[in-house]
């Protein structure tokens, strides 16, 4: 399935600042250091806030609790993956795209730290 988000206004600074902890602890132990890591990361962080307000917006804004495996809507009924609705970003969870970005530029490689210069 393609990874197709709403169109929104730019993400506001709060809502940047309180993306790049998640995107940063997702990518952990990476840090992106080079021109391209960080130009990768910050774009990584747009897709990821624009993927979540386009949930977000396909669930009405009605935040689910955790722990929800299932509703019912009339005849309709969804059933959710655990870990769906965590606030901690994992491969269920991140941004196609922004996983795409983040792994194109080296960011997802948990191995010892060869990039240091």
């Amino acid at each position: 399935m393609p990874d197709i988000h709403r169109t929104f206004d730019a993400p506001t600074a709060d809502e940047i600042a309180a993306m790049e902890p998640r995107v940063k602890a997702y990518i952990f132990p990476s840090i992106p250091r080079m021109d391209y890591e960080i130009e990768a990361f910050n774009r990584a962080v747009i897709f990821q806030i624009n993927h979540e307000k386009t949930i977000a917006a396909s669930t009405g804004d009605q935040p689910l609790p955790d722990g929800t495996k299932s509703f019912e809507i009339g005849d309709f009924s969804m059933t959710f993956e655990d870990g769906s609705f965590s606030g901690k970003l994992n491969r269920r969870t991140i941004c196609p795209t922004a996983y795409g970005i983040l792994l194109e530029a080296g960011l997802l490689y948990k191995g010892v730290e060869g990039r240091l210069r």
